[in-house]
């Protein structure tokens, strides 16, 4: 089985396609559901958020899984099958693991570094295992890019200065408005909203809470020491407020030109939701609406050195990760190979007791130790050879002319994790070759031959 990863992001689509292609909590688990029971499809995660949807399958069929994926994507996109590979890009093997760790990482979100992904990746993983579309591939990736994102976060500067798709909002206002002392509404109670409230609340402002279930308005309204307020005095609440944050991702527009009306309007209107939770015709009531739109097109004003040193990070890890996997791929072949070995001795001693049944324990455990030695040096140079020629690029498997040379078919042991192994198998995994960089292509849809859709 092999990763394949099929993502619409920010800079792959506009924001109205983006929204379109956009998904729910249960829409998303439902797809996860609907691609696991097809063939060629072992494992599954759908991943969306503000400025992506994305789509990782374990798969044994490059062109059987990316059409498991295209033809539902296109329709939710509402695009023809065959305008798919202009909007998207498409991610295959090490490619797709060093995509997920960047991903992960926040150095490929709208705003650089920012630490939300982290929480919204966990609650896509969790979904998965929860409805069991996810196993050993995709739970070992997704894990492995949870603690990468982590160090990102507490080891370098990008991580350390906090960033979040609202403080690049804020900053967008910064010299024009003041949090410290408005009066902000944020509408959503879900983690973004709980984000928002809670930066604003520590930046001086009086925050209010408003949300569909107000028992969870209430609960984010305490904790930043505001009001919840029922939606159906949304249209009131907007009108009373200095600032209105807003990030339900609700279908339809919760605040417009003409749910403003005549009277009074908030200075500022910030739209985190995908799909848009504000109608851009807010701006003819006088109101300074900054939305997903305008934070894409904000540049970036990042220390290159920075991010630079991110990337470094996340690409060790990604050597890391790919080194451990062919450890593990070469496994199974190592411990059926051993445990071959062993039973050709034990086969022999039986043999032995038969034809000498006089023979005494100790001549017995000498002939034994010395058979079991001889197996061992036997089979020492191919298992370690395998190993390390598994660990560098060459496109040979080695393992398979090893599983060929000493008819191992049918013999291999399924092993999903080092810790589960018996001895051999971890002796086999700890003693893998260090310090190999192999080539992590990024394969672009449909501009590979391989990646054509």
């Amino acid at each position: 089985m092999t990763l394949l990863a099929v993502s619409i992001n920010h800079r792959t689509a506009g924001l109205d396609l983006l929204a379109r292609a956009s998904m729910d909590k249960d829409t998303s688990r439902a797809l996860a559901t609907s691609l696991v029971g097809q063939a060629h499809v072992g494992e599954a995660l759908v991943l969306s958020t503000c400025n992506r949807t994305e789509i990782y399958l374990d798969t044994d069929r490059f062109h059987a899984g990316l059409e498991a994926v295209a033809v539902p994507l296109a329709e939710r996109a509402g695009v023809d099958r065959e305008e798919l590979p202009e909007l998207c890009r498409v991610y295959y093997d090490e490619a797709a693991v060093k995509h997920c760790f960047s991903l992960v990482a926040g150095l490929d979100s709208l705003v650089v570094g920012e630490n939300q992904i982290l929480g919204q990746v966990r609650e896509a993983l969790s979904s998965a295992q929860e409805d069991r579309t996810s196993g050993a591939s995709i739970n070992q990736l997704f894990q492995t890019a949870l603690r990468v994102g982590k160090r990102v976060q507490s080891e370098t500067s990008i991580g350390a200065a906090g960033r979040s798709v609202l403080t690049a909002a804020l900053q967008q206002l910064e010299g024009d408005f003041e949090v410290a002392g408005s009066s902000c509404l944020v509408v959503g109670a879900g983690a973004m909203a709980g984000l928002a409230a809670r930066t604003l609340a520590s930046q001086g402002a009086r925050v209010d809470c408003a949300n569909r279930t107000l028992a969870k308005a209430e609960r984010l309204a305490a904790e930043v020491g505001g009001r919840a307020i029922p939606m159906q005095d949304l249209d009131q609440a907007v009108a009373e407020h200095d600032v209105v944050v807003t990030c339900t991702g609700a279908a339809g527009s919760l605040v417009s030109a003409e749910s403003l009306g005549d009277g009074p309007v908030p200075s500022v209107v910030i739209d985190l939701a995908m799909p848009p939770d504000v109608a851009d015709d807010v701006v003819s009531k006088g109101v300074r609406l900054v939305n997903l739109a305008s934070l894409k097109e904000q540049s970036e004003e990042h220390d290159e050195l920075d991010v630079e040193a991110a990337r470094a990070l996340v690409g060790s890890e990604v050597t890391a990760f790919l080194a451990k996997q062919r450890a593990q791929a070469v496994t199974p072949t190592v411990v059926a190979l051993r445990q071959m070995a062993t039973g050709v001795v034990d086969s022999e001693m039986k043999r032995l007791r038969r034809r000498l049944p006089g023979l005494d324990e100790a001549a017995e455990a000498q002939i034994h130790n010395a058979l079991n030695r001889v197996a061992e040096k036997l089979i020492h140079s191919p298992t370690v050879r395998v190993r390390e020629f598994s660990g560098g690029d060459d496109p040979v498997d080695y393992a398979a002319v090893l599983r060929t040379l000493f008819a191992l078919e049918g013999r291999e042991i399924a092993l999903s994790d080092p810790e589960d192994c018996p001895p051999e198998a971890r002796r086999a995994v700890s003693e893998q070759v260090d310090g190999v960089v192999p080539t992590v292509p990024t394969v672009l849809y449909p501009n590979q031959e391989e990646a054509t859709a």
